[in-house]
C-alpha cells in the first residue's frame, strides 16, 4: 500500500498526520509526506519556508511515533549512496534510510490541487490523506479548497479528515454492485483500526435497488461478518442521502464507493463529492 500524506502547516493537518500513522503501523505502508508552496516560493527550501519547517517537525513525528524498534521505518545506519542530479551527473552523498521502509518527504511548488493530484500519480499512490477546516467549508487556511479539489479528481482513494474526534461507526454508502477489493480491505482495515461497527447502507431510488445491486450488499455483509466485523445492513433513499449525511452523522465515518457506474453520479450534478464531503461535518473516505 501507498500513503500520500498532503498537508500545510496548520492543526487540521498536524491531525491528519495522526490517522496515516495509525493506517501505517497497522499496514506497513511506503508513505510520501507532502507540502505545496506557491510557484514564486525559492526553488530550494530554506529555514525562512514554514511549510518546510512544517515537513520536518512531521517527519519527526512520524518517525519518533512509527519507527521503533522492530518497525520497518526505523533508520538505519547512515551510508554513502550514489544520488542523481541535475545535467545526468551523479554525486556520492550521505544517506540516512529506514531499515526496510524509507518515508519520503516531497515539497512541490504550484497549484495545491494539482500538485497533490501529480505527485499521486508519480508516485501510483493507493490513497490521499489530508485535513481541512471543520465544518461546511472544508478548505485549507488561507487558499481555495484544495481538499474538495482533490476529492473530486483523484484517480486512486482519498481520506479527508475533518474533525478530531473518536470514530465508533463507519457508514459505507452502496450504489452499484462492482466494488473492488482493494475497496473492501481498506474499509476492513477501517473498521479493525477504530473498532467500529460497520452499517452498509444501500441508496435506493423510488424505494428499489436493482437485483444486482442488492445482492452484492448482501454479499458485502456476509464478507465483513466472516470477519468478525460488526455489520448492520439498511436501505436509504438517494433523493434523502444529502440530508442524511449533513444530519445524521457524528462519531462516524462516512465511506463512498465511487464507480463507473455509480447511481450518484447520474443523480448529482458534477463534482457532488467535494460538495457532500463539505457538508459531512465528519471525517470522509472516498473509494475508487
Amino acid at each position: 500500500m501507498k500513503i500520500l500524506f498532503a498537508g500545510d502547516e496548520h492543526p487540521y493537518s498536524a491531525y491528519a498526520l495522526n490517522e496515516v500513522i495509525r493506517l501505517a503501523t497497522n499496514t506497513w505502508a511506503d508513505v510520501t509526506l507532502l507540502a505545496v508552496a506557491p510557484a514564486e516560493a525559492a526553488a530550494t527550501p530554506g529555514e525562512d519556508l514554514t511549510l518546510a519547517q512544517a515537513l520536518h517537525g512531521y517527519r519527526e513525528i512520524f518517525l519518533q511515533r512509527a519507527g521503533g524498534e522492530g518497525s520497518p521505518y526505523a533508520l538505519g545506519a547512515p551510508r554513502f549512496e550514489w544520488i542523481p542530479v541535475k545535467g545526468g551527473q551523479w554525486e556520492e552523498l550521505l544517506v540516512n534510510r529506514g531499515a526496510k521502509k524509507d518515508v519520503k518527504v516531497r515539497l512541490r511548488l504550484g497549484n495545491e490541487a494539482q500538485e497533490i493530484l501529480a505527485e499521486a500519480r508519480d508516485e501510483e499512490s493507493d490513497l490521499i490523506v489530508l485535513g481541512c477546516t471543520k465544518g461546511a467549508q472544508c478548505i485549507w487556511q488561507g487558499s481555495a479548497p484544495a481538499p474538495q479539489k482533490v476529492v473530486n479528481d483523484a484517480g486512486c482513494s482519498v481520506l479527508l479528515v475533518k474533525e478530531e474526534q473518536p470514530i465508533s461507526r463507519i457508514l459505507a454508502c452502496l450504489d452499484q454492485s462492482y466494488i473492488s477489493q482493494d475497496s473492501l480491505e481498506m474499509i476492513n482495515q477501517m473498521a479493525t483500526l477504530y473498532e467500529a461497527q460497520l452499517e452498509l447502507i444501500g441508496l435506493s431510488q423510488g424505494g428499489d435497488m436493482k437485483k444486482d445491486v442488492y445482492r452484492r450488499l448482501i454479499e458485502i455483509g456476509d464478507y465483513y461478518e466472516d470477519r468478525q466485523i460488526k455489520v448492520t445492513t439498511r436501505l436509504t433513499e438517494i433523493a434523502e442521502f444529502e440530508n442524511f449525511i449533513g444530519q445524521e452523522l457524528q462519531q462516524d465515518l462516512l465511506a463512498l464507493f465511487m464507480g463507473k457506474k455509480s447511481l450518484l453520479d447520474r443523480f448529482f450534478p458534477q463534482d457532488w463529492a467535494g460538495r457532500f464531503v463539505s457538508k459531512c461535518q465528519t471525517s470522509v473516505l472516498v473509494m475508487r
